[in-house]
């Protein structure tokens, strides 16, 4: 029995390419490729596949909801989400909405061909380095004093920046971990195991 896999990706070169990886492997089956999400909704609800490839800038369309539709028109797939940018800030949001894990667009065929085996079987290991990857160090010292508790201005003392400077830092570690607040952001962050 071989794995049925699904492309979403508005690109035709990368979903041609795709293919190449895929073609002559008899344990996959390449069902087809969508380029906007309700055309991959409708093809996914009638094809079920067990896994998708889903670009994480598929046109104005929102990741997490990409993956929330996805997931509700076949809920045995296991979304695998497929990027240029692994340090997107959607990437977390899209994680926690159910996407199995996230592979770079300059992924070895191999390397891809195994991901895509271990997402369907379940037996994906996370890491958290890409996570980290997503905060420079700097961030990452915001992160720390915020999570003990500190202010804008008592981080600011305790790194020797300006008040301001922190609440730049904080508002760009918001979005690179897709969370709305201090409180969901310190969950998030241990979650992500950046704490």
């Amino acid at each position: 029995m071989s794995i049925k896999l699904f492309v979403v990706d508005d690109h035709p070169i990368v979903q041609a390419g795709i293919e190449n990886v895929f073609v002559d492997e008899d344990e996959f089956e390449l069902l087809g490729a969508a380029t906007s999400l309700p055309e991959a909704v409708t093809a996914v609800h009638r094809r079920k596949p067990d896994v998708i490839l889903l670009d994480v800038r598929l046109g104005d369309t929102d990741v997490t909801s990409a993956v929330t539709a996805l997931s509700a028109a076949a809920p045995q797939v296991r979304v695998v989400l497929f990027t240029a940018d692994p340090q997107n800030p959607q990437i977390p949001r899209a994680r926690r909405a159910g996407a199995v894990t996230t592979v770079p667009k300059d992924v070895a065929p191999a390397e891809l061909r195994a991901i895509v085996r271990a997402a369907y079987e379940g037996t994906l290991r996370d890491e958290a380095p890409p996570a980290r990857a997503l905060l420079t160090p700097r961030q990452c010292e915001v992160l720390a004093c915020v999570a003990s508790g500190m202010t804008n201005t008592e981080v600011a003392q305790e790194l020797g920046l300006r008040p301001t400077t922190v609440k730049a830092y904080w508002q760009e570690i918001l979005q690179r971990i897709g969370a709305r607040n201090r409180a969901d952001a310190i969950a998030t962050a241990y979650r992500l195991g950046l704490l």
